[in-house]
């Protein structure tokens, strides 16, 4: 197969010159954009190039279920992916101007240059990669390359955990934290302030943990940015269990940030109850080996101030025995069975 001529369009200015005028004229450009348009042919031919990508715009095409006739958003950021469809114009080369699809490997197969891999590439990016790849093999010295997106394919981005709808979401751009939960229907009021992020790039092991409170840290959700591909864990906030005779038993979630004394689990549950024996109130504590850890709470001392309240950790266990002689024959495992069953209560 004979090898194409090596060309340059700045071998003759007044031919692409008029090539780009027709150009303009078929894609509808206006009086006023005319009268703004350079005189050297390579700025010509990317001005050209962003008015075929706002004409295109308004008629791309999708393989997911956006609505058609709207350009997705974010467009100028778009990255492309396994699936997606390019076409390709190069100026003065038809033969090799046509639609690629990338294939699982992110690549095209282009006539005389041979695979070239567009993946995570913005248009732009693309036009870059294919000029560079025409250059090196030799076939054109000086090529000026338009890559159009013809069908796009969406990745998903999977939100798991506390919020109201986990799922897959379709996306084609990144999006901030904050959009993202919202898609998702936002947290539920069981979420603690820790979300973590799985980058479709990353080994599984490496994650990415973001600290975010709804009340506090809304301008951290706008800047933390999910790509398509990644994973979004809402972690569950702790919850305190408060058992025994106390007014209302159950398990209460603990603030978002994790803090809760023993204390303030007591006024959760209404505090304790008349025949509450408080000398005997303690702490269940799971350490990490598996066994199970017995801590006094001194509810004298603290409630006089002479100590300060215990803090508490997740799935922490506080019972308050009903008297001194009852409370001794009470298991551990027994109180943990009723943790089980407590009703969980949430204070935001």
């Amino acid at each position: 197969m004979t090898k194409l001529k090596l060309r340059t369009l700045a071998a003759n200015p007044i031919q692409p010159r008029i090539l780009v005028w027709v150009f303009l004229l078929l894609l509808g450009a206006s009086p006023s954009l005319h009268g703004q348009l350079s005189s050297d042919p390579s700025q010509l031919l990317q001005q050209a190039t962003r008015g075929q990508r706002q004409m295109q715009a308004a008629g791309i095409r999708s393989g997911t279920s956006t609505t058609a006739g709207v350009a997705p958003e974010g467009l100028s950021d778009f990255k492309l992916s396994p699936g997606s469809m390019v076409d390709i114009h190069v100026f003065e080369e038809p033969d090799l101007d046509g639609a690629y699809r990338l294939d699982d490997h992110g690549q095209i197969s282009m006539p005389f240059a041979g695979t070239i891999h567009l993946e995570s590439l913005t248009l732009q990016e693309a036009e870059s990669a294919v000029s560079a790849k025409l250059t090196s093999e030799e076939i054109l010295k000086t090529p000026h390359v338009v890559v159009n997106i013809d069908e796009y394919s969406a990745r998903n981005i999977v939100v798991i955990g506390e919020v109201a709808t986990p799922g897959r979401y379709p996306a084609l751009t990144p999006r901030n934290l904050i959009d993202v939960l919202a898609m998702a229907g936002g947290q539920t009021p069981l979420a603690g302030n820790e979300i973590v992020i799985h980058r479709a790039n990353q080994p599984p092991q490496v994650t990415e943990v973001v600290h975010y409170k709804r009340d506090v840290n809304g301008t951290t959700a706008l800047r933390i940015t999910v790509n398509p591909g990644d994973t979004v864990q809402v972690k569950r906030a702790g919850i305190v269990y408060v058992l025994g005779a106390v007014n209302r038993p159950g398990g209460f979630v603990m603030q978002e940030a994790g803090d809760l004394n023993i204390a303030q689990a007591l006024a959760l549950a209404f505090g304790t109850a008349p025949q509450a024996s408080i000398d005997g109130i303690r702490v269940i504590r799971r350490l990490p080996d598996g066994s199970l850890s017995q801590i006094p709470a001194k509810y004298n001392k603290f409630r006089k101030g002479e100590a300060s309240p215990l803090a508490l950790e997740a799935e922490d266990v506080v019972f308050v025995p009903s008297s001194k002689l009852k409370s001794a024959f009470i298991e551990t495992k027994t109180v943990l069975s009723s943790a089980a069953s407590a009703t969980i209560y949430t204070v935001r």
